[in-house]
Parts: C-alpha cells; sequence; structure tokens
C-alpha cells in the first residue's frame, strides 16, 4: 500500500482536527503549548482486556483517559480496533511492537499500514538489547529510518528505556546515549520513569534536560516493587517513590503529547489505573 495515499485516506476518514486529536495534538501550530493528555497502558490490564474490550474501553473512559497505547491486538484487524476505539471515544495513542522485526524492512511497511488503518498514533518498541555499541549504534540508525519513512503517514516513532539501557555502558557511555549518537531527531524517547530512576536515581531529570523535544509520550510508571505498582505508592523494599512533582515540572518545559499511566502489577483490575489518575492529576500544571 502507498504511505502517501494511505496517510490521505486515514485523514479523509477521521477529519482534520480529529485527526491532529488522534496523533497525541491539540492543533498545537493554533494554541502553542498544550497540556499532555492521558492515556493507559493497555498491558497493564492484559488479562482482562481482550475478554472485554468494550467493557475496559469504557472504564477507562470513564476513569479520565483520553486514549490508550496497545501492546499486541488479540488477534484483531486494523478495522476491528478502529470500530471499538471509536465506539468508546478514546484515542489509539500509540502502540508498542519489536523493532528488530516490525519496524524494519516488510515489517515497518505492515506495521505503519496497520496502524494508520487502526488510528494508533504512535509506535514504539522496548526492544533493544544488543551486544555492542556498534550495535546499539546500528539500532538507533534503523528505528531512525522508521522514524523519517513513518512522516507520510503522521505517525510518531520512538524506543521505549529498559533496564539495560542504563545498565549496560561502554566506555563511559550509557546504551541509551550510544543509541542516539547518530539518530534522527524525529526518533522519539518514550522514557520509563520506573525503569530509568530504578537505575539512574535523580539522574533521570538530567536525562530529560539532555534530550528535551524528543518526548512525544513519556511513561509515568511507579518505582518497583510495589504491592498494586499505582502511582504514589512506595515500593514493597523501602526504596523511594519517583519524584513525581520534579519529573513533571521538568517535563512541563516542553510540548509532550502524551503522559502514558502504567500499572502492572494487577492485571486483571482497572483499578490501579484509575487511583493512578487520581494521584496524578492534581500534581499536573494548569
Amino acid at each position: 500500500m502507498n504511505m502517501n495515499s494511505n496517510r490521505r485516506d486515514f485523514l479523509k476518514g477521521v477529519g482534520g482536527v480529529a485527526a491532529l486529536s488522534a496523533f497525541g495534538g491539540c492543533a498545537s501550530a493554533l494554541c502553542g503549548r498544550c497540556r499532555p493528555q492521558l492515556a493507559a497502558q493497555l498491558y497493564s490490564i492484559h488479562k482482562i482486556f481482550w475478554k472485554r474490550p468494550e467493557w475496559c474501553l469504557a472504564g477507562l473512559k470513564d476513569a479520565g483517559y483520553a486514549g490508550v497505547e496497545f501492546a499486541g491486538y488479540g488477534g484483531h484487524t486494523a478495522k476491528e480496533i478502529r470500530k471499538y476505539l471509536a465506539e468508546a471515544g478514546i484515542v489509539g495513542m500509540g502502540t508498542h511492537v519489536n523493532g528488530f522485526v516490525d519496524l524494519k524492512g516488510d515489517g515497518l511497511a505492515k506495521t505503519l499500514d496497520f496502524c494508520a488503518e487502526a488510528g494508533i498514533g504512535s509506535v514504539t518498541t522496548p526492544h533493544a538489547l544488543c551486544k555492542t555499541a556498534d550495535e546499539y549504534r546500528q539500532f538507533g540508525r534503523d528505528m531512525s529510518v522508521a522514524a523519517e519513512k513513518a512522516v507520510a503517514y503522521g505517525i510518531k516513532v520512538g524506543i521505549h528505556t529498559t533496564y539495560d539501557h542504563f545498565r549496560v555502558k561502554f566506555n563511559g557511555l550509557s546504551a541509551w546515549e550510544t543509541i542516539f549518537l547518530e539518530a534522527s531527531p524525529l526518533l522519539q524517547q518514550q522514557i520509563d520513569t520506573s525503569n530509568t530512576f530504578h537505575v539512574i536515581g535523580d539522574d533521570l531529570l538530567a536525562l530529560l534536560e539532555k534530550y528535551r523535544g524528543r518526548h512525544h509520550s513519556v511513561h509515568l510508571k511507579e518505582n518497583v516493587p510495589s504491592a498494586t505498582a499505582t502511582l504514589g505508592e512506595p515500593p514493597k523494599d523501602g526504596g523511594r517513590t519517583v519524584p513525581w512533582k520534579k519529573v513533571l515540572d521538568c517535563l512541563a518545559k516542553e510540548d509532550v503529547a502524551w503522559y502514558v499511566v502504567e500499572a502492572e502489577a494487577v492485571p486483571d483490575s482497572l483499578e490501579p489505573l484509575a487511583n493512578s489518575l487520581k494521584f496524578l492529576k492534581p500534581l499536573l500544571p494548569g
């Protein structure tokens, strides 16, 4: 399928401003800096979501979420995904895929075509475990190609932080920094606050500052391990919670489109996601 015609067809189907919303925007050219929208990571409820997708989406909408991020599609087609989202009145802000498979070669075209048809606005890979610095740099270049090709669809492409991105170093440089040494400025960084803070502590704030402008979406996740993973819940081992006020103040300096809440410890309940939103909303500016 031709990527330009596919993108045009998608925009025609959802309409101008609605299309901007579907891709995590708020017509920023018209209103300037905008408050991020709030999305739920669907893997947080993976034990129940595909058993009752309509009920789950309605519950998330009622809790105050504007969007959702997928991690697999339960065997459903792009057309079916789009229907679920439309009926719930909720945005498919993104999806997680395997970058080594789904964002290279023929896999890239299939992924972008699926997302455009489903109404999913961003694609992120958490899969980036390599053995050498050269392999990490090449991964950054490969994902940059994907990010540049996705422009025709209006879709953002990014990489999600894992523990190993900061535990693995080459001559003092983290694997994460190595990935982005030669990466396109279009390639986004989806910072997972737990995965990052758990390894580098308050250096998380310096990392956000260093790569300002590359955070289309940020995963808001409490430091592990905690009983329900609800934001603000102290880790069971006595460790620190994520310094939420400092993180949110730092992120408020740039145009982040989506805050994606992740609470995976109780994957058969909507309650941790709903309670996380109650914790989060009073901390947001404006």
